[in-house]
């Protein structure tokens, strides 16, 4: 029998014991292959989305503010700005290849409601990680909006509200759903018409219910009608107010005819509008290093303290293992094996149970990513693959392989110098 099938014997003939300590390993692992994971995952595919529009521009404040509630729609905006900005750029044919207009009203069960125009549903663009057309605007079912208050639904927004076409529903005012005795309210008056339904894009488009600007605009002219009563002659109609540019939008998806020209059509619209504007990537990825980075961080230090808390228990039980066997040893050592020979045939007892603990831990921290990879489908309509193997993960499998061998090392070395005669004398 080789050295590899003698080592195996031994840790099946303590089978329990055995199990904990694999166990002990696949824990530690599962937490550095999750984190790794889903770190990686989640970057890019915010950076994927992110990759969408060269620019945002929105109302002065936060760049990362304005990237995250226009693009990804988890956050409040920055506020808003004229339908005129819309219109300047829109117009700018020198630099802009395409500008779309958002604007952010209520909410239905949670879910944003956007205005827009149909032309948005025609972009497409190339994934920077998978080198295909991205083309997220693709309908299931029906057709886009044509008239106020028809309503285009994300297929996670399909699903979960149990919508259909034709189906009717009132948006709730604000961005989440309020109880009304903090304020909330349904805009009962104007109920939305469900006329088309998109297909799944793993996006965060697929949290979203799509209309046309001017239904935004209709509700919140009333809104403010009832807040400050009727209109006076020569204002303003609720009628038009909708078609007035001095309008109000969230902010405009912008695609250049170059991504070389977003630091300078950023400084032209700092100049020359009451606006600002964000480079969607960029802000993702200051978002993935100043933040998540320390949280990857912080749950790696964890990870590998795990694990040297792992390698000594491979080194307690292998140590009481070889004072247990002894006498198993001196036979060999009779029978003609050499002190290398007993000494490798404990460090494989450790690369065995290392080599278990990592393939096991390899496979549970991928049932962990696809449980978290589930609700950041279900909350921000992210996927993200559970079981990948990048460069970093192999530096940590390797970084645990030598730490479960280096805590083979000490039982090795006690098997190593042990007294044949003394441990034969007590057979």
């Amino acid at each position: 029998m080789t050295l590899w099938g003698i080592a195996w014997g031994y840790l099946w003939n303590r089978k329990f014991t055995t199990f904990l300590t694999i166990l002990s390993v696949a824990l530690a692992v599962a937490l550095i292959s999750s984190v790794l994971t889903l770190r990686e995952e989640t970057r890019k595919r915010f950076e994927e989305e992110g990759q969408a529009f060269d620019l945002v521009v929105g109302a002065k404040g936060s760049p990362l503010q304005l990237v995250l509630s226009s693009v990804y729609f988890m956050d409040n905006p920055t506020g808003n700005i004229p339908w005129s900005v819309y219109e300047q750029i829109k117009n700018d044919k020198e630099y802009v290849q395409s500008a779309y207009p958002i604007a952010l009203g209520d909410n239905y069960q949670g879910f944003r409601i956007v205005g827009t125009e149909v032309t948005l549903f025609q972009h497409k663009w190339v994934s920077p990680i998978t080198g295909e057309e991205r083309f997220p605007f693709k309908l299931k079912e029906g057709t886009f909006f044509e008239k106020p208050f028809d309503a285009v639904l994300g297929a996670l927004v399909a699903r979960e509200t149990g919508l259909n076409i034709g189906d009717t529903f009132v948006s709730s005012h604000g961005f989440i759903k309020l109880p009304e005795m903090l304020g909330g309210h349904d805009h009962e008056q104007h109920p939305y018409t469900v006329v088309g339904i998109f297909d799944y894009s793993n996006s965060p488009f697929d949290r979203a219910i799509f209309t046309s600007v001017n239904s935004v605009w209709d509700i919140h002219a009333e809104h403010h009608e009832e807040e400050h009563g009727t209109q006076e002659e020569g204002d303003i109609k609720y009628e038009e107010w909708g078609k007035d540019p001095s309008s109000m939008i969230t902010s405009v998806l912008v695609q250049l005819q170059s991504p070389a020209l977003r630091f300078q059509y950023r400084e032209m619209i700092r100049e020359s509008t009451v606006a600002m504007s964000a480079t969607p990537v960029e802000e993702i990825s200051k978002l993935f290093e100043q933040f998540l980075g320390t949280a990857k961080t912080v749950l790696l230090a964890v990870g590998y303290l795990v694990v040297i808390i792992s390698a000594l228990s491979i080194m307690i039980g292998l140590y009481l293992a070889i004072i247990q066997r002894r006498r198993d040893l001196a036979i060999m050592r009779a029978l003609g094996a050499s002190r290398i020979e007993i000494f490798g045939s404990v460090l494989i007892e450790a690369l065995w149970v290392t080599a278990l603990g990592i393939l096991l831990g390899y496979f549970i921290g991928g049932g962990i990513s696809r449980i978290v990879g589930y609700y950041l489908s279900q909350k921000y309509g992210l996927s993200i693959t559970s079981l990948i193997i990048t460069s970093e993960h192999i530096t940590s499998f390797a970084t645990v392989a030598v730490v479960g061998l280096l805590a083979g090392i000490i039982p090795a070395w006690q098997a190593y110098k042990r007294n044949i005669a003394r441990d034969l004398m007590e057979l």
